[in-house]
């Protein structure tokens, strides 16, 4: 008997369907030729890129493309696990645009020598004007904040020696200084003659027209991009990066139980944001693999030091008795994670896991809580990323622990972006929140949560020796013992005080078809596609 014919099968065979997700006509084509050639990667990802400004935080899903169409001066180096996967070495460097670099005995000038052939998509050459040009446009424009934190806090500080080498003439030896020249956010090189070419009085240095425009210099560029569905690129045919890759085809495919699909039955070859509690399965099926990472993406729950009860010590001690450390590493992040024990993440340079020793205890809890004052009816109302499983379920389990003290807690789910505006301009009392630091390195972190002025010190923290020690760190050379002491006391300090109370780290769990191969892990955990290769 034939099998009957839907009026659903007909559409998707005319129209193409990928996951549930519709596919424009100007796409089969492309997906047709990714069928029958080798090197067509082929990625689904969780929403559209929204903008190709570089300096500008659109989510990894935008870091991700700006991996492909900007070149920075310098990566991390690779190394090998024991498992045969690759991830960053802290230790050496990979030559990007620059070949080499020197770094002065003060460690307050860093000179690049920039390959001499390089060249943006559109023929012009990549030279130190050129570099400079593009650093220039970050200092110029709200971007220039990383370059700041990196040392480097204006323009002429940049010195173009000759056509091929430049000088970083740093204001103070940052330990991430060098380092820091390997971030999107501000190492990116853009071609900021002709992003100026489209300024005007409103927009002096011609963001608007770098939304949706650009002219690449990375190892890819854009060949085609219909909004909310899909995006393919192509190599850069002045690449000074080589890529055995023919096409790159990013298909949005916002449901994550899609993403999972469509790599399940080879419709794809990698997906972001997969779903921690699909991860298990996915290590059965066939034809997948998935490599996990110990991270430095951090989760703590935080308490304002601005306002009674929260600056009680025996009422942060309370808390810090009451949370349900294991089952929120089990039930919320599918035991992929590792606890934390610190006020900043495992997996960085100067860590130390020695000064929390709390685990539940509600009659140790009680004991604490009986010692502070609170008002009948006490409420405390918690902000949540809507659609964020971990922040929502991780909330929702610290909400029923907290109860049994009679600490009630209110819910109020919001956009991601409105509760980080909420947190960082100090208008939250107590909340979950994440934050993975870009280089991983403790005096990093510091810099942007523990002192007086610090961005993120949004629970208001102030210790004037471990603020001190933290300010003294971030200029000393990484991994001297010296620093590592003054790390290792700064840590006792601000844990002993619950500066935070410390959660878990994630995993990043790396998921896409066996013939993928050349995926390395960075710590800011964003893929270089362009290093990829399908066998």
């Amino acid at each position: 008997m034939a099998r009957e014919v839907t009026r659903r099968q007909v559409m998707c065979q005319a129209l193409g369907v990928i996951g549930g997700t519709m596919v424009s006509g100007d796409l089969l084509p492309l997906l047709a030729q990714a069928a029958t050639r080798k090197q067509i990667l082929r990625v689904a990802v969780e929403r559209d890129f929204e903008t190709l400004r570089p300096e500008l935080s659109a989510g990894d899903t935008n870091w991700m493309l700006r991996r492909l169409i900007y070149a920075t001066p310098i990566l991390w180096g690779t190394t090998q696990r024991a498992d045969g996967a690759l991830i960053y070495d802290q230790e050496t460097l990979e030559m990007v645009l620059a070949t080499e670099y020197k770094v002065s005995a003060d460690r307050q000038t860093i000179e690049f020598t920039l390959r001499p052939e390089a060249k943006f998509a559109n023929g012009d050459p990549i030279n130190t004007q050129a570099f400079r040009d593009s650093y220039a446009w970050f200092l110029d424009t709200r971007g220039s904040g990383q370059l700041k934190v990196n040392g480097l806090p204006s323009a002429d500080r940049i010195e173009v020696v000759d056509d091929v080498t430049v000088r970083l003439h740093l204001d103070r030896p940052v330990a991430w200084g060098l380092i820091g020249n390997a971030l999107l956010s501000s190492s990116s090189i853009v071609h900021a003659k002709e992003i100026l070419k489209h300024a005007t009085a409103d927009d002096p240095y011609g963001i608007k027209w770098l939304e949706t425009k650009t002219v690449e210099s990375g190892a890819f560029r854009i060949e085609t991009w219909q909004r909310g569905s899909m995006m393919s690129l192509v190599p850069n045919p002045y690449a000074f990066q080589s890529s055995q890759l023919e096409r790159i085809i990013l298909q949005i495919v916002p449901d994550a139980s899609t993403r999972r699909i469509v790599l399940e039955r080879g419709d794809v070859d990698f997906a972001v944001q997969v779903a921690a509690k699909d991860v298990p399965d996915l290590r059965k099926a066939s034809g997948v693999k998935v490599t996990s990472y110990p991270s430095t993406h951090g989760w703590w729950l935080g308490m304002t030091w601005s306002k009674p009860p929260f600056n009680n010590m025996h009422f942060r001690r309370a808390i810090a008795w009451a949370i349900p450390y294991d089952t929120l590493l089990q039930v919320v992040a599918q035991g992929l994670a590792e606890r934390l024990r610190s006020c900043m993440p495992s997996n960085i340079s100067g860590y130390v896991g020695d000064f929390w020793s709390y685990e539940i205890n509600l009659e140790k809890a009680q004991e604490e809580l009986a010692q502070v004052q609170l008002p009948a009816g006490f409420t405390v109302t918690m902000p949540v990323y809507a659609g964020d499983l971990i922040d929502e379920e991780a909330t929702v389990l610290v909400q029923d622990s907290l109860a049994q003290l009679g600490i009630k807690l209110a819910i109020q789910k919001m956009p991601i972006g409105q509760k980080r505006s909420l947190i960082t301009k100090k208008q939250v009392d107590m909340a979950i929140y994440d934050w993975r630091p870009w280089i991983p390195d403790a005096g990093y972190f510091i810099y942007w949560h523990w002192l007086p002025d610090s961005f993120w010190n949004c629970w208001s923290y102030s210790n004037p020796e471990a603020q001190a020690l933290g300010n003294e760190a971030i200029t000393m050379a990484i991994g001297s013992p010296e620093r590592n002491a003054k790390l290792r006391r700064f840590q006792e300090i601000v844990n002993g005080e619950i500066g935070l109370a410390p959660l878990f780290t994630q995993f990043d769990n790396i998921v896409m078809r066996e013939q993928v191969h050349g995926y390395v892990y960075y710590p800011d955990g964003i893929p270089v596609l362009a290093k990829l290769s399908l066998k």
